[in-house]
Parts: C-alpha cells; sequence; structure tokens
C-alpha cells in the first residue's frame, strides 16, 4: 500500500516524558546487552538512548547481518506468557525484550539493574523514529486508516527521516505461515528496512516468532497499540503517573468497559507469578543482571 494522503485536522498531542532521543556514539553490541531473568524470560536492560543506537547501528551495517527483533513487553504480556507455553516460546526468541512499564523495571533494578525508567512503547516509537541515522522506509503491521494517515501526518512534521511505504491493515486472522506470508511478501514489496508490528499480545509475539527467520536484515520492533498515542487517538498520563507505575490506572480510567477485565485478570496474575515464581524462591536475594 503506498503512502496515503493525509486528512487535514487538528494537530495531535505527543506523549509527554522521556525526551526524544538522538543517536550519538556506536551501541553496544546486540549479543552483549545485560538482561534480568523474570518468569524464566530474559529482559534486556537496556535505555531508550541504548535502543535507539542500537537500532540506528543496525541499520547501517552492512548486509548479511541478519535481523534484529524487539518487544516492548510489558506486565500482561508477561503474566500471559506464564500461562500459555506456546506465547512463552515466542516471545523466548525476540532479541530483546524491553520493559514497559515501570514494575518491569522495579523487578529488574532489584535484581541489580540500573534503569532509569521503562522504555515504553509511545516513548519508543517517537525516540527510533527521531534517531534514524538515515531516509529509511517503513512498514507498519497492524492499526487502521485513519491512524495511518496521521502516523504519516505526523511524521513528516516531527520524523522527516521516517519514509513510511506500507501501511497495512491487516485481517484479523489466526497467526499462521500463510498469514505472516502475506505479510512478508508486501514488506518485501516495500522495500522497507524496518517494520513495526502492531498486533497485541500475543499475537504480534506468534507473528514475530514466525517471521524472524526470513526477514532478512530488517529490524521489527512489536509495539502493540502505542501508535494511537503518536497518531493522537490516545493521550498519555501525566510524567508522574508514568513514573509511579500507573500508566494502566489512567488507560483504566479513559477505557473502563474495554480494559477492566484484562487488567484485574493480568496484574492480579502477575502479582500472585512474581510471588510463588521470583520472590518465595528467593530469585530476587541474588540479585543477579547479567
Amino acid at each position: 500500500m503506498s503512502e496515503p494522503s493525509p486528512k487535514p485536522r487538528q494537530s495531535p498531542r505527543r506523549p509527554t516524558g522521556p525526551p526524544v532521543a538522538r543517536p550519538v556514539v556506536p551501541a553496544t553490541s546486540a549479543h552483549h546487552a545485560p538482561t534480568c531473568e523474570l518468569f524464566g524470560l530474559k529482559l534486556s536492560a537496556l535505555t531508550h538512548d541504548d535502543v535507539v543506537r542500537l537500532v540506528a547501528d543496525h541499520l547501517q551495517a552492512p548486509p548479511g547481518r541478519g535481523s534484529l527483533t524487539l518487544d516492548a513487553t510489558n506486565t500482561h504480556g508477561m503474566a500471559a506468557s506464564c500461562k500459555s507455553r506456546k506465547l512463552h516460546r515466542s516471545m523466548s526468541m525476540y532479541d530483546h525484550l524491553l520493559p514497559d512499564g515501570m514494575p518491569l523495571v522495579w523487578c529488574m533494578n532489584a535484581k541489580g539493574a540500573d534503569l532509569p525508567t521503562s522504555v515504553a512503547g509511545p516513548h519508543l516509537i517517537q525516540n527510533v523514529l527521531a534517531g534514524l541515522p538515515r531516509r529509511t522506509k517503513i512498514a507498519v503491521i497492524g492499526g487502521h486508516g485513519d491512524m495511518h494517515r496521521q502516523v504519516v501526518e505526523v511524521s513528516r512534521e516531527h520524523f522527516p527521516m521516517a519514509h513510511f511505504v506500507l501501511l497495512y491493515d491487516v485481517p484479523y486472522r489466526p497467526i499462521d505461515r500463510a498469514y505472516v506470508d502475506d505479510c512478508l511478501h508486501r514488506i518485501e514489496d516495500s522495500g522497507a528496512d524496518l517494520v513495526f508490528v502492531c498486533l497485541g499480545v500475543p499475537r504480534q509475539c506468534h507473528w514475530t516468532a514466525l517471521a524472524k527467520p526470513i526477514l532478512g536484515d530488517r529490524v521489527s520492533i512489536s509495539v502493540g497499540g502505542a501508535f494511537a498515542y503518536i497518531s493522537g487517538e490516545a493521550v498519555a498520563p501525566p510524567a508522574w503517573m508514568q513514573r509511579a507505575g500507573l500508566w494502566w490506572l489512567h488507560r483504566l480510567y479513559k477505557e473502563p468497559r474495554r480494559l477492566w477485565k484484562r487488567y484485574f485478570v493480568f496484574n492480579s496474575l502477575f502479582l500472585w507469578y512474581l510471588l510463588t515464581k521470583e520472590i518465595l524462591p528467593g530469585k530476587f536475594r541474588r540479585r543477579r543482571c547479567l
């Protein structure tokens, strides 16, 4: 799908929070990023600046480097991974699971990490787009037409190096080989080097697990519904709520009917798994973040 013509409308508000990062020095190799294990999954102890440099370095590396896959994971995804072995396997295949939410940062810091803040999906998108080292072709898998048009409009003003060449409102079907191949054919035809996967948990994790072996040298970042904050459909909470780990409460206040069950179930499960899999076995006393 070619870049759509944006509809004129009021400029959307952008998320508040960490400042937009810029690439300044080469990143540490993806294979040497420190990780903290939680629920049997390795969370990468990376900041926004680290991720921006990591993506920029990969985009500028010689051909044959292989793919780079990242996921902005939150307590919902972590809790769901304990209920589903398939999801756990899919999440374990990412090169980097990034802590999207202060509760995960607190857990990682308790194990020896020294992270100042989370890598929240909306800020992650902003920072990566602002830190692109060159004009970069971008594909978005997921979302819808109005959101796509607004994202293109915002990027023209704020992210001049971002060139959206594929905005695919992918049908809702089971994530299987045919589904992923359809997306990959479109990505290949578009020439995109950077792919944002916006299918939500667990779908985007299963998509990436199937796509990873044939992504080539591309960067793929799973961000769920975070583009809604870039397009202006959603508004980020105040910075103090983000620092306090209350982004979920802000979302629940805005969309109680849609989100109450999700947060009640998965927040409770996360606390239960944290107690039974980490605290009672004494894993926090070891404070290991390698």
